[in-house]
């Protein structure tokens, strides 16, 4: 009878699994702290380890440097409204478009103002460092390509007008990015109302005969 392999211990890779997460979740809470005390320049990967009080290798086993750093505390602020851009676009109706384009923006601008001091600090990042510009440049790459789809979407639905999609993603991708700023520099107080001024402005200019929102 074959000898059966040695079984590794089922507790040892989960918990030096579990440290690793403990500790990166440690350094992206910490370095949140310091940027938003220290601003984007004036944070380094030294003020973060003794802030977080774990080794400067320890945070380079993690992260390649405080651009890596910044944009992944970034991403999580951002998480909600990257679950909504993966949501299949299928909207039945055209009702049913709106309410989705609505509850996207809210969710950004929501996210905008409830995470103003970090996101004012990746905003001084992204005019100073080359690889910050480029990460905010792929959401808005990836944003663009799920709007083009979704109004390719609609218009063969025939809830969309006859328009060339791409112009008209690029559009609104750079109309969400505009006032996402202006949410964060606090220029745009009512981000409710906001979105609905805006939903209007797509579906009036981009759709097919809006569905009357019911009072």
């Amino acid at each position: 009878m074959t000898k059966t392999a040695k079984k590794a211990s089922p507790s040892r890779r989960p918990r030096r699994y579990l440290r690793s997460r403990i500790t990166r979740n440690l350094i992206l809470d910490t370095a949140r702290k310091v940027f938003i005390s220290e601003g984007y320049a004036k944070t380094t990967i030294a003020k973060i380890s003794e802030m977080a009080n774990v080794g400067y290798g320890t945070v380079y086993s993690h992260f390649k440097g405080k651009d890596d750093i910044l944009s992944r505390v970034v991403d999580n602020v951002l998480d909600d409204f990257y679950t909504l851009l993966d949501i299949e676009f299928a909207p039945s109706s055209v009702k049913e478009a709106e309410k989705i384009f609505y509850n996207l923006m809210l969710t950004a601008y929501s996210l905008a103002e409830q995470n103003r001091p970090i996101l004012k600090v990746y905003q001084q990042a992204l005019r100073l460092s080359e690889s910050m510009d480029a990460h905010w440049q792929g959401i808005n790459e990836h944003f663009y390509k799920v709007a083009k789809k979704s109004i390719i979407y609609a218009q063969k639905k025939g809830f969309a007008k006859d328009f060339d999609p791409q112009i008209g993603a690029k559009g609104y991708v750079l109309l969400v990015d505009r006032f996402f700023w202006e949410v964060v520099e606090e220029r745009e107080p009512d981000v409710e109302h906001l979105c609905t001024v805006l939903t209007d402005m797509v579906f009036q200019g981009f759709f097919n005969h809006p569905e009357k929102k019911q009072a």
